[in-house]
């Protein structure tokens, strides 16, 4: 029998514990304008169902900005879910140093501008950015949420950014589900950044569009740490690769859930990131080997193991209890981690000799 060990796996992301102040305002005084506040949290839920019974029958449409239920969905719970998520893979980005020597950026798909807040918090300013959008109710509400912006922004009215400018991230954030493939200004950007559902579907699609960039001389940054195959395509139907950070709900945001049959324990997500120039690789003993969880710890009789990522094999790192009794490392799905190469091998299980064969970056 095994036991899924979720609650004990402790991200290296530190999540921040609300929205910005000056966000919260925003937020506040927009849904004072739709004749509700935050307290009416059993409105706001049904906003959010609704939403989302939406999205269940109508997959393939365009969000309903224009009704007020759904401006009140995003303002109240979808915009914070997503900026939570995205603040995630931003410190992500940092750790690997990702973001650069880029001076722009375009938001396609930009919404209520979540990423361009989850770049603030992270104290991340650009030159210029460029948020893309079809709808005219969300780029009134983003104007309102985004009166501080740390880099000063411009919106465009349909779906493209026109002249791409030098040094320039192009990024999708929960946006490119809407697309048959990649617009063809991308391929005069310098980066890539997108950001997809956790879904067994979305994250698929998103690996093998990462192998599709990496023929068009596209370099991956994250979240693998290695350009060969990936081994969850390889070896899989039923793999996907996928983060999870973990959080505290605000009390505010609490009172909504608790209305609803939806709940947000953890705040899963999909995403890639690539550049055109190839990941600078910090000097490193040559023994060991830079590698990412995949997984979730599993306990088994005698033993755990996680999914973890180094190249093309599907491998799992395999604690064994004789050795480890109840101290095995708390590493989170997402987690960079540094691996010996001087640990035992049998057949598709990585295990570690001491506490420092794997180590949590």
């Amino acid at each position: 029998m095994l036991q899924d060990l979720d609650q004990k796996q402790v991200s290296s992301v530190k999540m921040p514990l609300d929205l910005p102040d000056s966000i919260r305002a925003a937020q506040e005084l927009a849904l004072k304008d739709l004749d509700i506040s935050l307290p009416e949290s059993t409105k706001m839920a049904q906003a959010v169902m609704a939403l989302s019974a939406f999205y269940v029958k109508n997959p393939e449409k365009s969000s309903p900005w224009h009704e007020v239920w759904a401006q009140i969905a995003y303002l109240a719970y979808y915009m914070p879910l997503n900026w939570w998520r995205l603040c995630g893979v931003v410190k992500r980005g940092q750790q690997l140093n990702f973001f650069a020597g880029f001076d722009h950026y375009i938001d396609f798909g930009s919404g209520l501008g979540s990423l361009g807040m989850a770049f603030d918090e992270a104290q991340l300013s650009f030159a210029s950015g460029a948020c893309i959008e079809t709808s005219k109710e969300a780029i009134a509400l983003h104007r309102r949420l985004a009166a501080k912006s740390l880099t000063p922004l411009d919106w465009k009215l349909g779906s493209s950014p026109g002249e791409i400018k030098p040094k320039t991230l192009a990024a999708f954030s929960y946006s490119l589900t809407e697309l048959q493939t990649l617009p063809e200004w991308v391929s005069a950007c310098d980066g890539l950044l997108i950001v997809e559902p956790a879904t067994r579907e979305d994250s698929r699609k998103l690996q093998i569009l990462r192998g599709e960039l990496l023929t068009q001389g596209w370099y991956v940054w994250g979240p693998c740490t290695h350009a060969k195959p990936c081994p969850l395509l390889s070896f899989s139907e039923r793999d996907w690769c996928h983060d999870r950070f973990q959080w505290t709900q605000p009390d505010w945001l609490k009172q909504i859930e608790n209305k609803m049959p939806i709940k947000n324990g953890t705040l899963p997500c999909s995403w890639l990131m690539m550049r055109r120039d190839p990941p600078k690789v910090a000097a490193t003993a040559q023994k060991h080997d830079l590698g990412r969880m995949t997984g979730d710890l599993l306990e088994y009789k005698g033993f755990s193991k996680q999914l973890i990522c180094r190249g093309s094999p599907r491998e799992f790192a395999s604690w064994q209890r004789r050795d480890f009794k109840k101290n095995i490392p708390e590493i989170g799905r997402g987690d960079l981690v540094r691996i010996s190469r001087e640990l035992t091998i049998k057949g598709n299980e990585i295990r570690p000799n001491n506490e420092t064969d794997i180590v949590k970056l």
